[in-house]
């Protein structure tokens, strides 16, 4: 492909001063394999279309919207699907979440001429287990004696959760069989779910920590992008039991920037995915 082909848009939660810096460091990075721009934000169609308009400028044929997204099953992939042309109606989990600002643009989709195609998110790609595998042993002393425990933000619904942990599981699988460990365990802790959900996942996690601390050590992995605030939340579950943490996400991991330059090389030969188009 030529460097016009395509052009790679990166959609990103966005978050902290320091995770904001992980994700442009990681654009910055890959600026010179192709056109490529960040849109910050919870599927938010201003920011989208300012990145889409500027790939436009660069003269690129088609748009590889890659979503920097632990996971493709949740509120925010749905609500991007639509923004994007791809989702006929808004994610009703989206709009009626409590982070949702209400408002016109919350509805709006992505006005261009160019084609537009979505790749999957990290979900259980093969480079986030060698990642989480990395950060494992990171505080591994005695994996055979070791358990693992994967911690997720986790999704709204409850069913998407489920598919959620089904990745996670999957990566676990790895970890686990790669690194030796006696086992890996993966919860999420649905913080953006109402206070009665919260609150069991964060009686799960706990409950799971401490029980497998009374037969080994525990090493407690965060499943996020970069740093921004949901590890403390992690930090204030576990208050006062025993467990190796390091705190390190998958960001800064120069094999982040290999999965999206593959993914966007792979889907750069795929069809327009958009079926409503100019705001339609």
């Amino acid at each position: 492909f030529g460097s016009k082909d395509f052009g790679v848009l990166l959609l990103a939660h966005g978050g902290s001063s320091v995770w904001n810096k992980s994700v442009l460091k990681l654009r910055d990075g890959l600026a010179s394999r192709f056109p490529i721009e960040v849109a910050f934000g919870m599927a938010d169609a201003r920011t989208i279309q300012k990145a889409v308009d500027r790939l436009a400028a660069a003269r690129v044929k088609r748009v590889i919207a890659v979503p920097l997204f632990i996971s493709s099953h949740s509120e925010v992939m749905e609500q991007t699907k639509f923004v994007l042309g791809i989702r006929k109606e808004p994610s009703r989990e989206f709009m009626e979440a409590p982070h949702a600002h209400r408002g016109h643009t919350m509805a709006s989709r992505v006005e261009t001429k160019l084609s537009i195609v979505l790749t999957p998110a990290l979900d259980d790609h093969p480079i986030v287990a060698e990642i989480l595998l990395a950060r494992a042993k990171e505080m591994s002393r005695e994996p055979g004696k070791e358990a693992v425990v994967l911690v997720g933000h986790g999704p709204l619904a409850d069913e998407d959760d489920e598919l959620w942990l089904r990745d996670m599981s999957s990566l676990g699988k790895t970890v686990r069989k790669s690194g030796g460990f006696a086992s890996v365990h993966v919860v999420t802790l649905r913080d953006d779910s109402p206070e009665k959900k919260r609150k069991e996942a964060g009686r799960r996690i706990r409950g799971l920590v401490s029980k497998l601390s009374r037969d080994g050590r525990v090493l407690v992995v965060p499943h996020l992008i970069a740093p921004g605030g949901i590890e403390r939340h992690v930090l204030k579950t576990l208050d006062g039991l025993f467990y190796g943490w390091t705190g390190r996400t998958l960001l800064p991991d120069g094999r982040i920037a290999a999965w999206v330059a593959r993914g966007a090389e792979a889907a750069a030969a795929q069809p327009d995915m958009r079926q409503y188009k100019d705001g339609s």
